[in-house]
């Protein structure tokens, strides 16, 4: 059983977006999750700069705005063949800010956050080296391609 459970709070979401994000998400996981992983459960939170600071103020300390959370709640240690992957949080302000500072669309900055926050689920950080940085920049390019093709993602 895969479990998708995706919320919102007082913001307008394009439908182009969310007609496949399930599918597309399940996709990614199937790319990431280990063979022995065989249900689980995904938590996603789109919301406001407002909101994603209070979030990032209670359960990190910083109280500041970000583009995305993750809280991954997986054990990879332990084989257990269901289990709640996280919870990811996206700010669709921030999401908004970037795309148009990067200069591509809301849909690709969205699911490219969501792909960064997916990996931090399994594992994946850019933060300790840049060795580790390269590593989880190649994984985000390999899963956006499968929904988008080949690409740049920079």
């Amino acid at each position: 059983m895969e479990s998708v459970r995706v919320e919102f709070t007082d913001i307008k979401i394009q439908d182009t977006l969310l007609h496949s994000l399930e599918r597309n998400i399940a996709l990614f996981i199937k790319e990431l999750k280990p063979s022995w992983l065989q249900s689980w459960e995904i938590s996603i939170l789109i919301c406001t700069d407002k909101e994603i600071q209070t979030i990032n103020r209670k359960r990190r300390s910083k109280d500041s705005p970000t583009d995305v959370l993750s809280f991954p709640l997986l054990d990879m240690n332990i084989s257990i063949p269901h289990q709640m992957i996280g919870e990811i949080i996206i700010s669709w302000d921030t999401t908004i800010t970037q795309a148009e500072k990067i200069g591509h669309s809301v849909n690709d900055e969205f699911y490219r956050l969501l792909v960064h926050g997916i990996l931090h689920l399994f594992g994946y950080d850019h933060e300790t080296n840049q060795e580790d940085e390269l590593k989880m920049k190649a994984k985000e390019d390999e899963l956006l391609n499968l929904v988008f093709g080949d690409s740049t993602w920079d």
